[in-house]
């Protein structure tokens, strides 16, 4: 249905969806039945509607939901999170040491480059991954001249929807869940410093600088040891986090933050080390570094013996056949996802062919190595339901808080930024720390407060991910039709070159996003809960112990979980 409502008269405007350009139908009064057949009246069971004539640079936050009683969706999944629950409690009990592949246990895994010879030609050679880099920073180009040049209705200019529909879409929903952090492997945001460092994109130039068996340009200087952990692109994360609805809203804000993510990279590989942006800056590696961890994908060595033996690190240090590891990495030391950018250099450096792409089961990573670590989680956990709310929420007084394009409410704003970086910094970990601290009580376990503490941080990536995944679901869904509209006129100016210009706009499966998001978070509460029991899944603790440590925990994944149900599908 499409009903046009103007304070400036006194009927309403009805238009045919499948054709608008037929004159509408106008009338004082429109009445229609809120009912969907669906099938067998269960799959609809809450819509969403929004004003989709740009009104302004808020345009994008006027929507809101039509909930189909009965509810058939939200007592479902309210009945799967207590079945999940219920089961967990049982398993604690009755099969408390399950084997679980971890981190650093890959002896009976599947070596995926070992069992495909074209997999392992298509990774070691430069060729299909130069391809692919200079497409995506094709993509850069383009995003940065329609949202620099393009229309400033942001559900209408080309480089908003590309990065913040289509882009971060495949990288929350695809890209980062299964294949980790794929997108660092294609990354265009180090390709000109790399170029720099390098002076070549094929061939590792012969020489040494400092420790490394390559010859590299620039000052090369080390990073500074005190920055070397999550603090800062925390912080960087936080601060682009806090001004987000500009970043959507405003194109040219947008088009700026893309060219600086161009521009420090660059001028930062000139002065430092390797890629010391990416490992220390990044905000994009604040959200892939963490949920790589969740990824069935993993590179590790092949033979741990091979590693010991092998005195010149040539997957860490480089070698005549690739340059060193630009993350500064051992594989042979490598136990976790989150430091590995995915670059591939390893796979050619080193000489005895001892680096693996290993398939293992998903999420299997457990706990947190540092307080940085930790904090980075929780922040990217919290944000999940902020932006939820903020984004996807149908109440006008958050947008408020917001709204510093319209209506100025800088000191709103300021509330907002205040409230956000408590709860993402303070609050929230406050409360991890409290539930942890409640657990290790209860249980009276000798374990240090600290060790228990990042324990429990890292039961929240997989229902972090969940929720990730359930936020842009709806941001590209909901923004097909309008994505179609701007690949024929990417600027705005009247362009037509598909025939899609001006195509009646509909939401993509709109009755399967609730479901979608549902079955998600369902998901995510499952693993969060099992990795939980794996943390503690120690033979020297009893099985009560182990409950009790556990309790407070489960008890909080179980409310999250609810809480955002009730938020996604009622």
């Amino acid at each position: 249905m499409d009903a046009k409502v103007s304070p400036a008269r006194d009927e309403v405007s009805v238009f045919k969806t499948s054709d608008p350009t037929i004159a509408p139908v106008l009338t004082r009064e429109y009445t229609f039945t809120a009912k969907h057949a669906g099938i067998m009246n269960y799959l609809v069971a809450r819509s969403n509607y929004r004003c989709h004539v740009w009104c302004g640079p808020m345009h994008a936050f006027e929507q809101g939901k039509l909930v189909i009683l009965p509810n058939t969706l939200l007592l479902f999944c309210l009945g799967s999170a207590a079945a999940i629950f219920v089961l967990w409690i049982i398993g604690m009990f009755r099969y408390p040491y399950e084997k679980h592949a971890t981190s650093s246990d890959y002896s009976d895994q599947d070596d995926l480059l070992s069992r495909s010879g074209l997999l392992r030609n298509l990774i070691t050679s430069r060729w299909p991954q130069a391809i692919f880099t200079i497409l995506a920073m094709l993509m850069i180009y383009v995003v940065i001249l329609t949202s620099m040049f393009g229309t400033l209705m942001s559900g209408r200019n080309l480089g908003v929807l590309l990065m913040w529909g289509v882009w971060l879409f495949l990288l929350v929903a695809i890209l980062t869940p299964f294949l980790g952090r794929v997108w660092c492997t294609i990354c265009p945001l180090p390709l000109f410093g790399d170029l720099i460092q390098r002076r070549s994109f094929f061939t590792p130039e012969k020489g040494r600088t400092n420790e490394y068996n390559n010859k590299f340009s620039g000052l090369f200087l080390k990073w500074p040891e005190f920055l070397r952990n999550d603090w800062l692109r925390l912080i960087v994360f936080l601060a682009l986090a806090t001004f987000s609805t500009t970043l959507v809203a405003n194109p040219r804000v947008s088009g700026l933050a893309v060219i600086g993510l161009l521009t420090v990279p660059t001028l930062m590989s000139m002065i430092w080390e390797l890629r010391a942006f990416c490992r220390y800056v990044c905000p994009v590696s604040v959200f892939v570094g963490p949920f790589s961890r969740m990824s069935p994908i993993a590179l590790r060595s092949k033979s741990m013996k091979v590693c010991s033996e092998c005195k010149p690190h040539y997957c860490q240090k480089g070698s005549p056949k690739g340059w060193a590891c630009p993350y500064g990495i051992n594989v042979g030391e490598m136990k976790e996802n989150s430091d590995c950018g995915l670059c591939l250099e390893c796979t050619r450096s080193c000489l005895y062919n001892n680096v693996a792409l290993i398939k293992r089961p998903a999420a299997s990573e457990l706990g947190t190595r540092s307080l940085s670590e930790a904090w980075l989680t929780m922040a990217i956990f919290t944000l999940a339901i902020v932006y939820s709310i903020l984004y996807e929420g149908h109440w006008p007084v958050v947008r408020d808080f917001v709204n510093i394009l319209d209506k100025e409410n800088w000191g709103l704003f300021g509330i907002y930024s205040i409230i956000l970086n408590l709860v993402a910094v303070v609050i929230v970990p406050g409360l991890i720390y409290f539930l942890s601290l409640a657990g290790r009580t209860a249980s009276k376990t000798k374990k240090v407060m600290r060790e228990v503490f990042l324990r429990s941080a890292g039961v929240l990536l997989p229902l972090g991910m969940a929720l990730w995944i359930a936020f842009v679901i709806p941001m590209l869904f909901v923004n097909v039709t309008f994505i179609a509209q701007s690949l024929s006129d990417p600027f705005g100016w009247g362009w037509d070159f598909f025939g899609t210009s001006n195509i009646p706009w509909h939401q993509f499966l709109p009755e399967l996003t609730p479901w979608l998001q549902g079955l998600i978070i369902l998901a995510g509460t499952y693993l969060s809960l099992r990795n939980l029991k794996l943390t503690w899944a120690e033979k020297d603790m009893g099985l009560q112990q182990r409950f009790l440590l556990s309790l407070p925990m489960s008890i909080f994944l179980l409310a999250a979980s609810v809480g955002m149900i009730f938020f996604f599908t009622n």
